[in-house]
């Protein structure tokens, strides 16, 4: 009985685990933003949306500030996890190059 309890928890470990890296690289993804500011010493990126809506969010990797140099007014696409930080900037002279990381629109 004990082997079957631990089969079982090893299993439901295993799928969880799985489940957990799979959404992890989950994006929502704002194609034709704007950059409004951008603060390196609080890791956040202010821009406007297509539609008008402005977001300040905070990016995952603080190198993607020294990687990304990216202008006020600047247009851009903006990646984004689920948990509303920032995964990625691409410009569009980059955006060719770039393969997609999601097919989810805000």
């Amino acid at each position: 009985m004990n082997t079957r309890r631990i089969l079982s928890l090893t299993l439901c470990l295993v799928f969880s685990a799985g489940a957990t890296v799979t959404t992890l690289h989950a994006a929502t993804i704002f194609t034709g933003s704007r950059i409004i500011a951008v603060d390196e010493g609080q890791r956040t990126i202010t821009f406007r949306t297509r539609e008008g809506q402005t977001w300040t969010l905070p990016v995952t990797d603080p190198n993607l500030l020294n990687k990304q140099v990216v202008a006020k007014d600047e247009a851009v696409t903006i990646e984004i996890d689920l948990n509303d930080r920032i995964i990625n900037v691409v410009k569009p002279s980059e955006a060719a190059t770039a393969p997609p990381t999601s097919t989810e629109d805000r």
